[in-house]
């Protein structure tokens, strides 16, 4: 009964590790989906009140995911403070604040880190 009792408490902790890591990614996922929901709507706005500029906006574009990416990279290459005031500079509290007008601007700083 006692090894009984060990496999069903190693199943209840089981269970809610994976229901932590499942909300932490479902959260993640959403907020991502909502970032790229939001550069969907303001792409066309930007696109018709600048009609001869967008072939310069598309060679310098930066998505969210390419952001993230890079700033781990560099973060993880003993520049996590930088990072963060990086990001704070231009009104951000985590990087998923950051306007989309600024992930060009911010990772051209961030690679001046190395």
């Amino acid at each position: 009964m006692d090894k009984g009792m060990e496999l069903i408490n190693a199943l209840n902790a089981l269970t809610k590790a994976v229901a932590a890591l499942t909300e932490k990614v479902t959260t993640e996922y959403l907020n991502t989906f909502e970032t790229i929901y939001d550069t969907e709507k303001d792409e066309p706005q930007t696109e018709t009140s600048k009609d001869k500029p967008a072939p310069k906006k598309e060679e310098t574009t930066v998505t969210f995911v390419q952001l993230r990416s890079r700033l781990s990279e560099i973060s993880r290459s003993g520049h996590t403070q930088e990072v963060k005031e990086l990001i704070a500079k231009y009104g951000a509290e985590k990087l998923s604040d950051l306007a989309e007008g600024d992930f060009a601007a911010v990772l051209a700083e961030a690679e001046g880190l190395l």
